[in-house]
């Protein structure tokens, strides 16, 4: 069975635009069989996203923010 987290980054990246980033994941079924390269970049790109879109006016994640940091954690399993 893949990743349902795989699917959501793919999902994510290319609404995101960061499609050079989905052929790698589309390459592996398991997102951590990823390189640690473009694990790291995935995240800045999620880091970016995050930060512009996933945060309350407090600054504290909003639902948005809580299911990047998830993605996010996935990849630094």
């Amino acid at each position: 069975m893949i990743d349902d987290r795989r699917s959501r980054l793919i999902a994510l990246l290319t609404r995101l635009g960061a499609v050079d980033l989905v052929g790698p994941l589309w390459a592996v079924r398991d997102i951590r069989e990823l390189p640690a390269d473009v694990r790291g970049a995935i995240c800045d790109v999620i880091g970016h996203h995050a930060a512009e879109r996933g945060l309350d006016c407090d600054g504290t994640p909003n639902q948005l923010g809580r299911e990047l940091d998830a993605l996010v954690a996935a990849l630094d399993e």
